[in-house]
């Protein structure tokens, strides 16, 4: 209940920040004579639009008391939605503009002919597309995540530092004081922020180094890192949260990877930690698997909600797809140290009995815990017994206990694997969505 409070609060106040310009606008814009209703309207969709575009930073900026309510897969997913969000209203700016007597030939930059004010507008504008058309079109364009992450954080915030400077240059409302002050109050809590992310936070990881301790190769193409803190206690996380782990010189470092925990949360201060990672890109294929024990990381965490320790029941069913079980294996080897009776149903699918990472210490494990695992291969042999074929609601129904309406869901792996599975529990089984949680990193 603490948790759905936080979250409303959180989604009233950054709704209030969006729509704040658009109130102090109306309060204190100069008397509009001779504008019509369609160019003030394209003010006011210009002020959303980049209302939302500059606070787009502080939902990915890793707020604590944000994340512990939404998580921050869902805040990167609404990052991701309100830019297209952001882009329709500042598209919708000029063309309103246009529609309303604007020339079209101020939509070229390099006249000499355009205001300065104009041309800024345009340059934000024109950034924003590109940036638009990057993200949506990473894989169609076979761009890297890290050169995409490049260029997004160079864009970024040129095209809201272009869009605020053609405001200030252009705007007939920014000429009231309280509009002004507004904007600079909007401007120093978005330098404020990135300030804290990029400065900050790095300052603090440095202050608390870790140690990788092993260097484990598994199944199904994945390695597990054991690290421990350095010089300092280290932190608490609840099983199936996650890190952000940075394995550079410095915490500085811009490539960082969100990575789930793949071992117990009942650890004493100060003790190892793991994390798996799958072999996926570059960096997972060939930095991971070079890092030597004695090398220095950095962790920021712990994140996330995708966990059990939130979400009580009277039992779990856990759906796992690929390298998806780690976090089941962080919440199982947790129940397992706690004591912890309550059943549990994993169902693990991959493509063949090989791929099966930590299958020595799932078959393990019901000798600790009250614990079923069931695998389902796409691919067999002659020799397996077990399932074959994709995790639906026929194989479901097979293995569920009597009480299934009553436990929670987990569910992680492939996207297009968490979409089938939440139609087949809260359509085909009728599972309330109340229960059925996923944990999504489909960054762009």
């Amino acid at each position: 209940m603490r948790t759905l409070i936080r979250g409303t609060i959180w989604l009233w106040f950054y709704q209030f920040l969006i729509l704040f310009p658009l109130i102090v606008g109306a309060v204190f814009a100069p008397p509009a004579s001779g504008r019509g209703f369609v160019l003030n309207f394209a003010v006011a969709a210009g002020y959303v639009g980049l209302a939302i575009m500059a606070f787009e930073f502080a939902l990915v900026s890793r707020l604590h008391y944000a994340t512990g309510a939404f998580g921050l897969d869902a805040l990167q997913l609404f990052h991701k939605q309100m830019g297209y969000v952001s882009t329709v209203f500042l598209v919708l700016h000029p063309v309103l503009l246009f529609v309303s007597g604007y020339p079209l030939q101020l939509l070229n930059p390099v006249s000499t002919d355009i205001p300065w004010a104009w041309r800024w507008g345009v340059l934000s504008l024109y950034g924003l597309i590109i940036l638009i058309a990057l993200s949506a079109g990473r894989k169609l364009l076979h761009l890297s995540y890290d050169w995409w992450q490049i260029t997004h954080r160079l864009i970024a915030p040129a095209v809201v530092v272009a869009a605020i400077v053609h405001v200030f240059m252009s705007g007939t409302f920014i000429a009231a004081s309280p509009m002004r002050v507004l904007w600079i109050i909007y401007l120093v809590l978005l330098l404020g922020l990135a300030f804290r992310y990029r400065v900050v936070m790095p300052l603090r990881s440095w202050r608390r180094p870790w140690e990788v301790v092993r260097n484990i190769s598994e199944r199904g193409s994945s390695r597990t890192l054991v690290v421990r803190p350095v010089g300092h206690q280290g932190f608490g996380f609840e099983p199936g949260q996650f890190a952000w782990l940075n394995l550079g010189k410095t915490p500085f470092h811009r490539e960082q990877h969100p990575i789930s925990f793949s071992s117990s949360a009942e650890i004493n201060p100060g003790g190892e930690v793991s994390f798996t990672i799958k072999a996926l890109g570059d960096w997972s294929r060939e930095v991971v698997p070079a890092v030597r024990p004695g090398a220095r990381i950095w962790l920021d965490g712990p994140y996330g909600v995708f966990t059990l320790d939130r979400e009580q029941g009277p039992g779990y069913v856990f759906i796992a797809g690929g390298v998806g079980v780690t976090p089941f294996v962080s919440m199982c080897l947790t129940m397992a140290d706690r004591g912890d009776v309550r059943p549990v149903l994993l169902f693990y699918g991959r493509r063949d009995f090989d791929e099966l990472t930590f299958r020595e210490l799932l078959d393990d494990l019901p000798n600790r815990m009250n614990l079923k695992v069931v695998y389902v291969l796409e691919q067999s042999t002659e020799a397996w017994k077990g399932e074959i074929g994709l995790i639906n609601a026929e194989l479901l129904r097979r293995y569920l206990p009597r009480q299934f309406h009553r436990f929670q869901y987990f569910v992680c792996g492939p996207a297009p694997m968490m979409d089938d599975m939440e139609t087949v529990l809260m359509t085909d089984l009728g599972i309330s969505p109340d229960l059925v949680h996923t944990e999504r990193f489909d960054m762009v």
